[in-house]
C-alpha cells in the first residue's frame, strides 16, 4: 500500500519511494498551450508538487527516467511534443523574509544564487557565477547570458515557486518592505525584467510561476507584462487540490468498509472542502495537504488527529487582523463582520491589487479569496463569496473573539473557559458555558447595544467554542422542517460524551415579562419537536437538548428537553 506523502512535495521522491500520487499530469497538455503562466492558490494546495512534476516532465536530463517517473500516469500514454526538451531553471522563494540576520534583498539574492548554482550543477554547464555579485538581477543576467553563449540545442524553462513570498510582510502588518522591493527600480521587479528580456532573445522559452496573492502581480507584471494569469480560468480550476471523486478513490484504496469510507469522507468534506476557484467551475476542491495530514494520522493511529488542522499550515486570526488593518480598517472590519454574520459577501475579484494606490472593498475580498478564507459561492453580475468550510469558519470566530476582547479591554478567564468546556463535554452541564456567555456579553456588547439581538447571543456561544478541539458548532443547522439555532457536535477525535441541540430565544430587557418568557418557551418546544423528528437527531443517545431564553445579557430561563 502506498505511503501517505504528507509534507512531501518532491515528485521524483513520491514516484520512486512508494508514495501515493494523485494523477495531475493531464493538465500538462493545458499548460503547454501557453508559454508564460502565473497560477495562484492558497497555501498548501500542492503548488510545489505540481511544479516538481512539471520540472521532471520537461527536464532534458531526465529523458531516461520518463517511464520510471510517469509510468501508469495519463501523460505516459499521451506525451506531448515538448517532453524532456528543456533546461529547467527553478527558483523557490519560500522562506525569504526580512529578519535580524538577513534583509529581504539578501534573502532573495541567496535564493537566486541557489537556483542558479543548482541549474549549473544539474546540467554540468561551463558557467561560473560571480561570488561577489550583490544584485539578484546580476546573478540571473550573467547566468542566462552565459547559457545563451553556449549555443545548446534546447532552451530554458523557468519555474518560480512562491513568487510573492514578500507579501508575508503584508500578512504580518508591515507593507513598507513590500512596497520598496516591488516598485520601479526594486530588485524583485528588475529580476523579472531580465526574464522578459531573455524571453524576447529566445533564451527562455517558457515560464510558470505559482504564488498565493495577487497583491504582487501589478508590480511584477509591470516589468514582466507578457504573462497570462490562469488563477480563475475554468480549465485550471482542478489542477491543484483534490476533487471529491479523487478523495473517494483514495478512501476506497485505504479503508476496507464502505461505512468507514463514508464516515471519513463526511469529515473531510466538512472541514477541508468548499473551494471554487473559477466562476465557471462545476466541482469544489479540497485542500490537498490537509487531506494528507488527516489521512496520515488516521491510517497510522487508527483514529483522527485531535487537531483538525496542523497549526503550522492553518491561516490564523492574526492573518485576518493584519489584512483588516490595511488602508481602510473600519470598512474592512465591517466586511468581516458581514461575512461572520451572514456567511457570505458580494463583490468582484480584482485582477491585481495595487496597494500603494488604492485598497477598496473588492481588493479586500480578493485578498481573503487568495489566502483561502473566502471562495466563490455563486457567480453573477456581482459574485457571491462564502466561507469555504468549518475550519475557515472557526478562524473568523477566533479573530472576532480576539478583536472583541481588545475593543472592550476585557479578557476571558481561560481557566474558567477550559473548565466550562470540560463540564459541557464530560458532565452534560451547559450552565458554566452559558454563564461565560452572559459575562462576555455584559462586558463586550456595548458597541452593538442598539442592535443587540439573538444573533449576538448565538455568535458568542460559537466564539467561546471556536478555539477548542473537542466540538464543532453550527448555527442554523438544518434538521426536520426547520433550523436548529445551535448544534454542538463532537469532533471525530473528541473525548467528550455529550452533544447539544440549543434553541435560543431573546427578549429585550424592558419587554421581559413572565407571559412573554412562557410564550418564547412554548414556541421553542414546538420547534424542538420538529427537529427531533429528524433521524440524525433522534438517533444520538448522548444528545442533550436545551431551550435557553435571554433577557438582555442575562439568562431568564434554561430548560432541558428530556425527549
Amino acid at each position: 500500500m502506498p505511503l501517505i506523502p504528507y509534507g512531501i512535495s518532491n515528485f521524483e521522491k513520491i514516484r520512486t519511494e512508494n508514495y501515493l500520487y494523485i494523477d495531475k499530469t493531464s493538465f500538462i497538455e493545458e499548460v503547454e498551450k501557453s508559454s508564460i503562466l502565473i497560477h495562484l492558490r492558497p497555501r498548501r494546495f500542492g503548488k510545489s508538487l505540481f511544479l516538481s512534476m512539471i520540472e521532471s516532465y520537461y527536464d532534458v536530463a531526465q529523458s531516461d527516467q520518463f517511464d520510471k517517473l510517469f509510468g501508469g500516469l495519463y501523460i505516459h500514454e499521451n506525451p506531448t511534443k515538448k517532453k524532456n526538451s528543456y533546461y529547467m531553471l527553478r527558483f523557490n522563494f519560500s522562506g525569504v523574509s526580512s529578519t535580524e540576520e538577513e534583509s529581504l534583498k539578501d534573502g532573495f539574492l541567496r535564493k537566486v544564487n541557489e537556483g542558479a548554482q543548482n541549474f549549473i550543477d544539474h546540467y554540468q554547464l561551463n558557467i561560473k557565477l560571480n561570488e561577489k555579485e550583490t544584485e539578484p538581477v546580476g546573478v540571473l543576467g550573467r547566468l542566462l547570458t552565459a547559457f545563451r553563449g553556449l549555443k545548446l540545442d534546447h532552451k530554458v524553462y523557468v519555474l518560480v515557486d512562491e513568487y510573492d513570498h514578500f507579501t508575508n510582510g503584508l500578512l504580518k502588518g508591515d507593507a513598507k518592505d513590500f512596497l520598496t522591493v516591488l516598485t520601479q527600480g526594486g530588485f524583485v521587479r528588475a529580476f523579472y525584467e531580465v526574464i522578459k528580456e531573455q524571453t524576447e532573445l529566445g533564451t527562455v522559452d517558457r515560464f510558470f510561476a505559482t504564488g498565493v496573492m495577487s497583491v504582487s502581480l501589478d508590480s511584477m507584471t509591470s516589468g514582466f507584462n507578457i504573462a497570462t494569469n490562469i488563477t480563475t480560468n475554468r480549465r485550471f480550476a482542478n489542477m491543484m487540490g483534490f476533487t471529491g471523486d479523487e478523495i473517494r478513490d483514495i478512501l476506497k484504496r485505504y479503508l476496507p468498509s464502505e461505512a468507514e469510507q463514508t464516515e471519513v469522507y463526511t469529515v473531510l468534506k466538512e472541514n477541508y472542502n468548499g473551494y471554487m476557484f473559477s466562476r465557471e467551475a462545476t466541482t469544489k476542491i479540497f485542500n490537498s495537504t490537509l487531506i494528507m495530514y488527516y489521512l496520515d494520522h488516521y491510517l497510522k493511529n487508527g483514529m483522527p488527529p485531535e487537531e483538525l488542522v496542523d497549526k503550522n499550515l492553518n491561516q490564523s486570526a492574526v492573518t485576518i487582523e493584519n489584512i483588516v488593518s490595511l488602508k481602510t480598517k473600519e470598512k474592512n472590519y465591517e466586511i468581516v463582520e458581514q461575512i461572520i454574520e451572514s456567511k457570505q459577501v458580494r463583490g468582484t475579484l480584482s485582477n491585481f491589487i495595487d496597494i500603494k494606490k488604492r485598497f477598496n472593498h473588492n481588493d479586500f475580498i480578493t485578498m481573503l479569496f487568495n489566502i483561502g478564507l473566502l471562495t466563490i459561492k455563486k457567480p453573477g453580475v456581482i459574485t457571491t463569496f462564502e466561507i469555504p468550510n468549518k475550519v475557515m469558519d472557526n478562524v473568523y470566530l477566533e479573530y472576532l473573539v480576539n478583536l472583541t476582547q481588545t475593543q472592550a479591554n476585557y479578557q476571558i478567564d481561560f481557566e474558567k473557559q477550559e473548565l466550562a468546556l470540560a463540564q459541557l463535554g464530560e458532565d452534560g452541564d451547559i450552565g458554566p458555558l452559558t454563564d461565560l456567555v452572559s459575562d462576555f456579553l455584559t462586558h463586550t456588547a456595548v458597541r452593538n447595544k442598539q442592535k443587540f439581538d439573538e444573533k449576538y447571543v448565538k455568535l458568542t456561544y460559537m466564539m467561546l467554542l471556536a478555539t477548542n478541539n473537542q466540538f464543532l458548532t453550527y448555527d442554523e443547522y438544518p434538521a426536520g422542517q426547520g433550523f436548529i439555532d445551535l448544534f454542538i457536535q463532537k469532533t471525530p477525535a473528541s473525548y467528550a460524551t455529550y452533544e447539544y441541540m440549543i434553541e435560543l430565544k431573546y427578549l429585550k430587557k424592558d419587554d421581559t415579562t413572565d407571559v412573554r418568557i412562557e410564550a418564547k418557551v412554548a414556541e421553542a418546544r414546538e420547534q424542538m419537536d420538529k427537529y427531533l423528528n429528524d433521524e440524525r437527531m433522534s438517533d444520538r443517545p448522548s444528545l442533550k437538548k436545551y431551550i435557553i431564553v435571554f433577557s438582555g445579557f442575562n439568562v431568564v430561563r434554561m430548560e432541558e428537553i428530556m425527549r
